[in-house]
């Protein structure tokens, strides 16, 4: 009777804990190689559940039937402290269909081992719980496989409808591709359109095919003139696909870089999934491709421009990079307090703008975005007026008053060339901005951040060099789960003043703890990136 109260109440847990580990197995996107990686190297792996029933296993020795009541009653303990993914963390686990199905799988697999256990006797129970609560991810992993084939036909169900959709609709196709900025990028030429014809751009940072293919169904309306679609590449052969979905009629490629290094592990290999496969999609088509060629490594452009040059438009501050009236000249670039402040030459015309955007990473793109508008038939003046009103993407380096607090929100920020270009704006914004000569006294700069992800083999050095410029840039830094960027607190550390501050603390919720407490007036803060619970969730199970 004890040995089945034990299963019932390890039972209860278990589901509990099944429940958490589909949270991070969704935040991995369901990905059967990278899942195990996270299971492995972030020690996700039961402790207090288990040390409380070996414990339970030392009592069964001694007086029998009194472990098996002490492991129920702790099982049920631990199951009540577990979070609940759908409401709690950062990124919450959404409950969609594939989500619940693989969760109901895996527990009708997990099911049985759980009811073997009552033909065990009472120590042999409390041991083999233990076993089952450490293995609890292989269950998810064998759902997800022999899932797989239905859902591979929902999916393909999916994009056929999304396909048939675009094709009566038939808007052209906007493409967005680079290894940072994209959703930034994507607003802003969103809003250029949008000012001459009916626009519909995928929203957020949604950039997969499913994603795609999920607005497309949903929103896409017979009066809309153009489809703006980011184009997220994780792997070579990505965006091909994605083309293969939404062919584009015209694209713009504005960075290539250490973003999903890991993933890539080439520079070369980056500018083949980001850089070819959406430029030969779109020539394919015999649209433009706008290419930002500042915030690319001059081999790997140069080359494919001179293989094709008619079908290249080229974005540069640089004159030798230049070809004709054909390129766009970025001539000024002026970080404001209000926002940038742009002057270009394209096709014989200037443009002088004030923009409401922050960062001087962000020009190269702005002008990308207003020459892929312009090529697309809005007009001159249409273009130029929508400029100045153009919103940044949300998360993305925006500034914003929380009480006497400005505050810089670049929490969607997860490039190196970002984070340098955050660091300058939290500078600016905290000069001294009493009157035109910035005679006032400046206001302390405050960086909060948990450094970069996917840098794969560029991980330390990157956040070496962040962490020296952090210290030109902030009076404060609170770095958020520090043991996965040491390299940025010693940086850091050896180039500090001594009037300058640096903590080191748990989590995010800590530092905003921080802040709340030891905050003044005046205050400039620059959250830089913020990671899903993936990478900074306390394993403490």
């Amino acid at each position: 009777m004890l040995t089945l109260l034990l299963v019932g109440c390890a039972v209860w847990a278990w589901a509990q804990r099944l429940r958490t580990y589909l949270w991070f197995f969704q935040q991995e996107e369901y990905d059967n190689r990278r899942f195990p990686a996270w299971w492995w190297g972030a020690h996700a792996w039961d402790r207090w559940l288990s040390l409380g029933l070996v414990v339970a296993l030392g009592a069964e020795a001694v007086q029998p039937g009194a472990g098996l009541l002490a492991g129920a009653i702790w099982a049920v303990w631990r199951g009540r402290q577990e979070p609940n993914p759908l409401i709690t963390g950062k990124k919450p686990l959404v409950p969609t269909q594939r989500a619940q199905k693989l969760w109901w799988l895996a527990a009708l697999l997990g099911l049985s081992g759980w009811l073997a256990l009552a033909t065990l006797p009472g120590w042999a129970a409390l041991l083999v719980t233990v076993v089952l609560l450490q293995i609890t991810p292989l269950w998810l992993l064998l759902a997800n496989v022999l899932l797989w084939p239905l859902q591979r036909w929902q999916n393909q169900r999916f994009l056929r409808e999304a396909q048939t959709i675009l094709t009566r609709m038939a808007p052209k196709v906007v493409s967005i591709s680079g290894s940072f900025g994209k959703t930034g990028t994507k607003y802003v030429l969103a809003h250029l359109l949008q000012a001459h014809a009916p626009t519909l751009m995928s929203p957020g940072s949604v950039n997969t095919p499913l994603g795609l293919a999920r607005v497309l169904r949903e929103q896409l309306q017979p009066q809309h003139a153009f489809f703006v679609a980011e184009m997220g590449a994780y792997n070579v052969g990505s965006i091909a696909g994605i083309c293969r979905l939404v062919p584009p009629d015209a694209a713009a490629v504005i960075s290539l870089g250490a973003a999903h290094f890991e993933r890539f592990k080439t520079m070369e290999q980056v500018a083949i999934a980001e850089l070819d496969e959406l430029a030969q999609a779109t020539i394919a088509r015999r649209g433009p491709v706008v290419l930002n060629v500042d915030s690319m490594p001059t081999a790997l452009w140069q080359s494919r421009v001179a293989a094709n040059p008619a079908a290249y438009v080229l974005v540069s501050a640089h004159p030798a990079h230049l070809r004709g009236p054909q390129d766009a000249h970025l001539t000024e670039v002026q970080e404001t307090p209000e926002g940038l402040r742009l002057g270009f030459v394209w096709g014989g015309q200037t443009v002088l703008a004030q923009t409401q955007l922050y960062g001087t990473a962000q020009a190269g793109n702005v002008v990308s975005a207003f020459v892929l508008a312009r090529l697309l038939g809005v007009p001159h003046a249409t273009a130029v007026a929508a400029l100045r009103t153009a919103p940044a993407a949300p998360h993305r380096l925006n500034k914003r008053q929380e009480g006497p607090l400005t505050v810089l929100d670049d929490s969607y920020n997860a490039n190196p060339a970002g984070f340098a270009a955050g660091l300058a704006t939290l500078s600016l914004l905290a000069k001294g901005q009493g009157d035109e000569n910035g005679t006032s006294p400046a206001r302390r700069r405050i960086l909060v951040t948990p450094g970069l992800v996917e840098l794969g083999t560029l991980h330390d050095a990157e956040h070496a060099r962040l962490g020296a410029l952090a210290a030109e840039h902030a009076d404060v830094a609170l770095v958020v789960n520090p043991t996965r960027i040491p390299t940025f607190v010693a940086a850091f550390r050896a180039a500090m003043a001594p009037v300058q501050a640096l903590h080191l603390l748990p989590s995010l919720n800590a530092a905003k703890t921080w802040l709340q407490a030891n905050a003044q007036p005046g205050d400039v803060v620059l959250l830089a990136n913020d990671l899903p619970d993936l990478y900074e969730a306390r394993w403490q199970l």
